[in-house]
């Protein structure tokens, strides 16, 4: 996977009151800090996504989410390839390391054993 792609606009967007318009974003890999806070964005799909587009292209959200739902998929598409849907609690990763917390009591916050 390329390390970033540039993404052309296909219907440029001016947020009004902005002398600037936006044509293309670069994308480029998220950091896990991006892909955590864009997971806990309220809403939709389309909002947490739109959130992830606006972090890694360096936009403003609001300019994320004008974008056309062509170039939104192309956008998505692309981070898409660093996002993973983790294991169901209790089963294990490709590391074999545990994915969630073994206390006896079921209390979340009490470090595994």
């Amino acid at each position: 996977m390329d390390d970033t792609k540039i993404l052309i606009l296909r219907k440029p967007i001016t947020i009004k009151g902005d002398t600037k318009t936006y044509d293309s974003l670069t994308l480029r890999e998220p950091t896990v800090d991006e892909l955590d806070r864009s997971a806990q964005v309220q809403g939709s799909a389309y909002a947490s996504n739109a959130a992830l587009i606006s972090m890694v292209g360096g936009i403003p959200l609001i300019v994320a989410r004008q974008m056309t739902k062509t170039d939104y998929e192309e956008a998505t598409a692309y981070l898409s390839g660093f996002t993973w849907t983790p294991p169901q609690s209790g089963e294990t990763s490709g590391t074999d390391a545990q994915t969630s917390l073994s206390s006896g009591a079921g209390d979340p916050t009490t470090p595994a054993a």
